[in-house]
């Protein structure tokens, strides 16, 4: 009758279970634990330790603790400490040896700890306080023991989020592959790890003495800079007049993915020899997921170039599903791991899609193709527009100050107008051409520029005044008007 009842007034989910039984074996392969998982659907979840014969743990004075799928360790390379086996079981599925102990992250059993005696060692916690102090406990019963111990604390995990959490929402073994290369050793965690869950004071954050590093080029932001253009609009060749510019005094990386040998001979023909530029031309550089990502640091690490240029992002990148925010932020942030670790800046050229009615004419960042996940992923952003003969190049980033530089193609070079020429609203014909001729002339009357313009001179001349109101022009003591000087990032 109480089960009956029960069942009339609790939701049938609560009764649906799902048993996962996992088996802990000795290293010799014979089964010593066995630990039954029940997930109900109501997302609670229930343990339980049996022995082989079915009692409890605690029947048996002469039971030890062994690590999770020891037996199935390999004779030498990376171990992976996470919490709970089927965390453990997923990154098994991937191809990495991963251990836990049996009854979770609430202790560390010091038997466990010989049997990682030599081995090099990467904690893996979740995502809450009982992780890290888990993390803090394993270090401190491992560190001496082991070859080398890390933390690896995978980034925008949700709260109480774990490795499979990870996976789930679009994390590749790739990414992990170099989370886990790049993680934090645990000394320098656990001294650092307490201070940096709790957040930095203001003090704190002031006082960390960081080197910024100068823009590498006049039209090129320190980081990793997105570059997107119409095609044939120019970007290529923008990119190519940068890094000539940069191969007089760095190494260069440029990844000429979209040419072929007779085209590259043709676009990079006007080059010195001297200029120390490696290019890699089509089909000469694998996808990021089918060995590129190996490459690429492979040269980062050797050559130590001061600028990779990408041509285009597409290319290389790992593709990602179309409007998967998580898939395209995963697979650039693969690509910033690397190029961040060797401190190198990267220009990726991307194509922008097309204009519609509903675009916002004030911001043309908007029409990058694709997910806004690559927009939000690098340090900076470029579009590069037309303006007659010339083009306009608009940046902005994280730490660059918004700016849009006027430049004009001559003789293979790219020369900078006058960035006042930026910042004009769409319907400010006049104020355009004035400064346009300004730009090219030098100083103007207000009687010259009536002529040149055909207008009246009441106009021009409360068209310059509009001017110098918005620091676009200054005027001079002959009262003649001019463009102040141009300012850098």
């Amino acid at each position: 009758m109480v089960a009956r009842h029960l069942a009339e007034v609790l939701p049938p989910e609560v009764f649906l279970t799902k048993t996962s039984k996992y088996v802990y074996r000795c290293p010799d392969g014979q089964d010593s634990l066995i630990v039954l998982r029940v997930d109900k659907r109501d997302g609670s979840k229930t343990f339980r330790q049996q022995l082989p014969n079915g009692k409890l743990p605690r029947s048996d004075a002469d039971f030890l603790q062994h690590p999770y799928r020891i037996n199935e360790w390999p004779s030498d390379g990376l171990i992976i400490l996470c919490e709970g086996e089927k965390c453990a079981d997923a990154l098994w599925g991937l191809g990495f040896a991963a251990t836990t102990r049996a009854g979770g992250s609430s202790k560390w059993d010091f038997e466990l700890t010989p049997y990682f005696g030599g081995r090099h060692v990467v904690i893996l916690p979740d995502n809450d306080s009982a992780g890290l102090i888990y993390a803090q406990k394993v270090i401190d019963a491992l560190l001496g023991t082991v070859a080398s111990l890390k933390v690896c604390e995978l980034p925008d995990l949700p709260e109480k989020g774990d490795v499979i959490d990870w996976l789930d929402a679009g994390g590749t073994k790739e990414t992990l592959s170099l989370l886990i290369e790049h993680a934090d050793d645990a000394g320098n965690w656990r001294s650092g790890g307490a201070r940096r869950h709790a957040g930095l004071s203001l003090s704190d954050l002031k006082a960390i003495k960081i080197e910024r590093r100068d823009p590498l080029h006049d039209l090129l932001p320190p980081g990793f800079t997105l570059m997107a253009g119409a095609p044939k609009i120019g970007k290529s060749k923008l990119a190519e007049f940068i890094a000539g510019d940069v191969a007089q005094n760095n190494y260069v990386l440029y990844l000429a993915l979209e040419y072929n040998q007779m085209v590259a001979q043709t676009r990079f023909n006007h080059l010195d020899d001297s200029l120390d530029i490696e290019i890699f031309l089509e089909g000469g550089f694998p996808r990021w997921d089918q060995g590129g990502a190996e490459k690429l640091e492979s040269l980062l690490s050797f050559r130590q170039p001061k600028l990779v240029v990408l041509d285009t992002l597409a290319r290389l990148k790992r593709p990602g599903q179309k409007n998967d925010y998580e898939a395209e932020t995963q697979a650039m942030q693969q690509m910033k791991i690397v190029t961040d670790k060797y401190n190198c800046d990267v220009l990726a050229l991307h194509h922008l899609r097309k204009s519609g009615v509903n675009d916002n004419k004030d911001d043309p960042f908007e029409r990058i193709l694709g997910s806004t996940a690559l927009a939000a992923a690098v340090d900076n952003l470029q579009i590069l527009l037309t303006s007659g003969d010339e083009r306009v190049l608009h940046t902005k980033g994280r730490i660059v100050f918004p700016s849009e530089k006027l430049l004009k193609l001559d003789d293979n070079r790219f020369v900078e107008q006058h960035s006042a020429l930026g910042h004009m609203p769409i319907n400010a014909t006049t104020q355009t051409q004035v400064l346009h001729i300004i730009a090219r002339q030098g100083e103007m009357k207000v009687s010259d520029l009536t002529v040149r313009l055909e207008k009246a001179q009441s106009n021009i001349s409360r068209v310059c005044a509009n001017l110098v109101e918005k620091g676009k022009l200054i005027r001079l003591e002959n009262g003649a008007y001019s463009l102040p000087k141009s300012e850098g990032w």
